[in-house]
């Protein structure tokens, strides 16, 4: 199963942000081109706090983005994220948290049926993933570090979102541009954990490859999660993973492995 596909790059309102194809949803995966940050490890499209741009800029960038997908950024819903499997229900009552108020949560996933309400995910090498069942009208958003992906945060949303209606089957998922395998060199303790949840039967060598020094591997993560969306009983045709990689575009993306704690951050945001 190998449904590796380029996302199409489109700019307005001076964003430049990636979609992906099986989507119908207002959606998005910011870049770094187009925003107002002027120092230059977040130059220019910075969309996370504490980074070194005021919160004023970082506000303004996240509502050109939003601009850009016609979603008024008042409706988004954002929150700290803390590499856990914590998903989260949220409403349209929500709107601006962790923008405009002070997040009242921490979490890794958010998932929301309520009209008027977008949700939001910030990355820099983690996995965005997206999801949309349009017939039920629930959508969710993902932010996928290796211990979200080893917990199977993309399967505990699924489920959420089939307890508000959804059915999986119906559900289309976008895993959006992150850092690729050939980038990402994992210890014994996260190529562990990949085992265990993929499972020894299920495991191919799109998540897991032995580097070139002993004890190191690469690590797929998008493959990772494509196969536990597999696995919560989403079809194939109905999954787009994105071929950009976070590390190497480092005119596109910022990137936390190849930058270090000194960057900006990108968003990944779903509308209903």
């Amino acid at each position: 199963m190998h449904n590796e596909v380029s996302f199409p790059l489109h700019a307005a309102c001076g964003a430049a942000y990636l979609t992906a194809p099986n989507i119908a949803a207002r959606h998005a995966f910011s870049t770094r081109l187009g925003g107002l940050s002027k120092p230059a490890h977040t130059a220019s499209l910075n969309t996370g706090f504490y980074r070194g741009d005021k919160d004023i800029i970082v506000q303004k960038n996240i509502e050109r983005f939003c601009e850009a997908l016609a979603v008024d950024a008042h409706t988004l819903v954002v929150m700290p994220q803390i590499h856990s499997t914590e998903v989260r229900v949220v409403d349209r009552t929500m709107g601006g948290h962790g923008i405009y108020t002070p997040p009242t949560f921490e979490c890794d996933a958010l998932v929301t049926d309520s009209a008027g309400t977008a949700l939001g995910v910030r990355v820099a090498d983690c996995v965005p993933i997206l999801l949309a069942d349009p017939g039920a009208k629930v959508i969710a958003a993902v932010h996928a570090g290796w211990r979200g992906t080893v917990g199977d945060i993309v399967g505990k949303t699924v489920r959420k979102m089939c307890y508000l209606g959804a059915s999986a089957e119906d559900i289309h998922a976008a895993i959006g541009p992150h850092i690729s395998m050939a980038n990402y060199e994992v210890g014994e303790e996260v190529a562990r954990a990949v085992l265990e949840v993929v499972g020894e039967e299920n495991l191919t060598l799109r998540h897991l490859r032995p580097a070139g020094e002993s004890g190191k591997f690469l690590c797929g993560l998008g493959a990772v999660n494509e196969t536990l969306l597999l696995r919560a009983g989403l079809r194939p045709e109905n999954i787009d993973l994105s071929d950009a990689c976070t590390y190497a575009d480092a005119e596109l993306f910022y990137s936390h492995r190849r930058m270090g704690d000194k960057r900006g951050t990108m968003m990944a945001v779903i509308a209903i």
